[in-house]
């Protein structure tokens, strides 16, 4: 065996880590569906630029005049931005991804870290990996002991696809339970399918002696097994599956692309982590920060209309991460050195359209120079366990040892606790405003009641109506699509129990 296969096979192979809980052994029935406290058939693609992404350059405070005092060569002017709102544009490389915007199915979460952050790379990914505090070293990462509550007796009576899968690193520390690894790693799946099945050895009929060795030659058929039927699942998946559009010529395009093949060939895996380098960006930033989010744009682009071209894209919800973010001001190297917080994106139908948080106060910063924190990295993956899986808050409190609230980014969230109702009717902003072609309106209920929703033109005049019927207490949103309006302001009203609210909003064409 060359070298280099030697290698993918060793990684292949111990993909389910280097224990294996011996209550597992002689469990070789494999079931096809999940527990039934995990009843949803939705799935999260978690992509993390790595290297600490410069959030000030993503996410633009385009009216803050500190940003430029800060940064006088690599800040963005507004002109050479995208629009969101009055207050943020994105970086003119995203521009694939500006539909999203526009279409009501990008949210941003600004000021994402943990408290006392660490500059370290390595750290820092561990910290983020293994949901843990920067004062506290974990073994074991949030994946994996979210995946080890629900199935405890993993390898056995596991369900017949991967619980989890991740590109480009054999780090499968996020993924690592107690006893063994619930993470697969996966490269091009025909070779993967032909190395592990080249290497795979049949288990004899005859059982293994009741010794200490025979518990440890069951441990390798259990391993051998898994890592056959595994292999041959995503192969097989991979081959049925299809990609409707073309992706980017890159390892992120690559990766995504892979991801959407295997989901159209009914792979049920709810959780891929995916990986793009390079955001470490000390010098030369504005062309290399360019590149890359040009790449994940496209590819997060070509994925979600991948995936609405095949009718797949509601049961995906995708997030950016990034182990820190970069300083608010430039060195001298045309690059900026490491920060701490930085905005997450999320991306999908099922997101809500909004800005989480405000833009990082440039003029507030801790004793090193950073801004504060807003959000909690975990209050993230609680938003995962919770509002888009389903599970109980218990689950995501057990697994982070504390309780880390969800920010609600999930426009249909399945949460088994509901969110509070508020004692009054209420309209929120509309986002994105203004808005082209559409924009969500977003209001809460105190009780079930009739509404009906309205748009005026700007001298008065009713121009459209739509009566939705009786409406859930809680939050509902409503789309107002502007393809046969012109461009001007708008006055949105929404009535409900005699109440009637408004907000302008404006169609730029």
């Amino acid at each position: 065996m060359k070298r280099r296969d030697f290698i993918k096979t060793t990684m292949a192979l111990t993909a389910f880590g280097a224990r294996i809980p011996l209550m597992a052994i002689g469990k070789n029935g494999i079931q096809s569906s999940r527990r039934a406290s995990w009843e949803t058939d939705r799935i999260a693609v978690l992509i993390k630029l790595n290297g600490g992404n410069d959030g000030l350059n993503t996410i633009i405070p385009t009216q803050d005049s500190n940003y430029y005092n800060l940064r006088p060569n690599l800040a963005l002017t507004e002109s050479q931005t995208l629009y969101v709102n009055e207050e943020t544009s994105l970086h003119p490389s995203m521009a694939p991804i500006h539909p999203l915007v526009q279409d009501g199915q990008m949210g941003i979460i600004h000021g994402v870290g943990y408290e006392n952050g660490n500059l370290s790379h390595f750290r820092s990914s561990d910290i983020w990996v293994t949901g843990s505090s920067a004062d506290t070293h974990l073994q074991t990462g949030w994946i994996g002991r979210l995946l080890e509550l629900e199935y405890p007796d993993f390898p056995g009576n596991t369900p017949n696809h991967p619980l989890a899968i991740q590109y480009n690193s054999a780090n499968l520390l996020e993924f690592k339970t107690s006893e063994s690894n619930a993470g697969m790693m996966v490269f091009d799946p025909e070779i993967m399918y032909n190395i592990i099945a080249g290497n795979y050895v049949p288990g004899e009929d005859d059982p293994a002696p009741d010794t200490y060795g025979g518990e440890e030659l069951d441990y390798i058929r259990e391993i051998d097994i898994l890592s056959y039927e595994y292999a041959g699942t995503i192969s097989e998946t991979a081959s049925q599956g299809t990609n409707t559009v073309e992706y980017p010529n890159s390892n992120i395009g690559y990766q995504m692309a892979l991801t959407a093949q295997m989901i159209s060939g009914g792979l049920n895996t709810p959780l891929y982590r995916l990986y793009q380098g390079g955001y470490d960006t000390h010098a030369n930033q504005l062309n290399d920060h360019s590149n890359l989010l040009g790449e994940v744009s496209q590819s997060i682009a070509s994925f979600l209309q991948d995936l609405s071209n095949q009718g797949l894209s509601e049961r995906v919800l995708v997030i950016t991460t990034s182990e820190f973010g970069r300083r608010v001001y430039e060195n001298g190297s045309a690059g900026t050195d490491h920060g701490t917080s930085a905005p997450c994106m999320i991306f999908g139908p099922n997101v809500t359209p909004e800005i989480f948080g405000q833009h990082l106060d440039l003029t507030d910063l801790d004793n090193n120079n950073n801004p504060w924190i807003q959000y909690d990295y975990r209050q993230i993956y609680s938003s995962v366990i919770t509002d888009w899986f389903g599970l109980q808050q218990e689950i995501s409190d057990t697994v982070f040892g504390s309780t880390f609230d969800p920010i609600p980014y999930v426009l249909e969230p399945l949460s088994v606790k509901q969110p509070p109702v508020p004692a009054k009717f209420k309209l929120n902003p509309a986002f994105p405003n203004p808005f082209n072609p559409t924009t969500m309106l977003s209001y809460t209920l105190p009780r079930p009641t009739n509404v009906t929703i309205r748009l005026f033109d700007s001298k008065g005049s009713e121009i459209q109506t739509h009566r939705l019927g009786r409406q859930n207490p809680g939050r509902n949103t409503f789309r107002i699509d502007g393809r046969n309006l012109a461009s001007g302001s708008y006055f949105a009203q929404i009535e409900s129990g005699g109440t009637a609210l408004s907000q302008k909003i404006t169609l730029l064409k």
